[in-house]
């Protein structure tokens, strides 16, 4: 028989998956409450859980970018991956991740999950007022720039455990000023970079604490190799869905539904309906 939890993972899963493809964006801030639930149902300290969510979460976002970033080649005006435009943000971020998941591996989990519904809300803000910078020039980005851009900018999404979308792109178009599409494909490369090393990195740290320490069942340490697999799974087949139904909706829709979504996610990980006694 397959364990509750599983199954709660799965349901996890295709929500990621639907609102991801629906609303073009990560599904973090659905999977790391999640997660961070469940694993404390098993009896892991809160620390623990949310570090664990945060290494979990950064590996399912690395097929999800690979994907698309190949649909972006695919369907895109950039044809040919742009390397030597990437290759100092790239190697900036692969470091970031390092430096971000090793001091979130010595803070106070409680902390971090308070830092992650303040995210969330900064999101939703930023979902409702952000416009993107029109333009079409390519700037030069030297290796030297690209790494002291990149290594801040992933050392901050692997501190809080997200896969980098919601930072890199606008540090890429707004700031680099890179065309919105261009900066789109270098984000998602970007995190499948950032991601990959920032989840071995908390798999690493963890290590070090699980002999003394209880951690969730299938755990390598702040790495769920069951969550991993659950919520991939029914992320990949319920993105189909969720793409169907987004281009029927109207933009407007989209974007207020996702607003709400965040700032519901960030509220509840801020711990703010218990303090206001709301039965949500």
């Amino acid at each position: 028989m397959v364990p509750l939890w599983i199954i709660e993972f799965l349901i996890a899963g295709a929500g990621v998956g639907f609102v991801s493809a629906m609303f073009g964006v990560g599904g973090c801030f659905i999977m790391v409450p999640v997660m961070i639930a469940i694993f404390t149902v098993f009896g892991v300290p809160l620390d623990i859980a949310v570090k664990t969510a945060f290494g979990t979460n950064l590996a399912v976002v690395v097929p999800t970018a690979i994907v698309g970033a190949k649909l972006h080649l695919k369907s895109g005006k950039t044809k040919v991956f742009p390397f030597p435009l990437w290759k100092g943000f790239g190697l900036g971020a692969g470091l970031g991740a390092v430096i971000g998941a090793t001091v979130t591996a010595f803070a106070p989990g409680w902390i971090m999950k308070m830092l992650f519904g303040v995210i969330c809300l900064i999101g939703a803000w930023r979902f409702f007022t952000a416009k993107p910078k029109l333009t079409e020039k390519i700037p030069n980005l030297s290796l030297a720039k690209g790494v002291s851009i990149g290594l801040p900018s992933a050392a901050f999404a692997a501190f809080i455990g997200i896969g980098g979308g919601l930072v890199y792109v606008p540090v890429l178009n707004l700031l680099i000023g890179f065309p919105i599409h261009l900066s789109i494909l270098l984000s998602l490369a970007s995190m499948v970079i950032s991601s990959s090393i920032g989840s071995v990195s908390y798999a690493l740290w963890g290590l070090k604490k699980m002999s003394s320490t209880p951690f969730p069942p299938y755990s390598i340490g702040y790495f769920n190799y069951a969550a991993f697999l659950s919520l991939g799974i029914t992320s990949a087949v319920f993105s189909i869905p969720g793409a169907i139904i987004s281009e029927k909706t109207k933009p407007k829709t989209l974007k207020i539904i996702l607003g709400a979504l965040y700032v519901y996610v960030g509220l509840k990980m801020l711990g703010l309906f218990t303090v206001l006694h709301l039965p949500i």
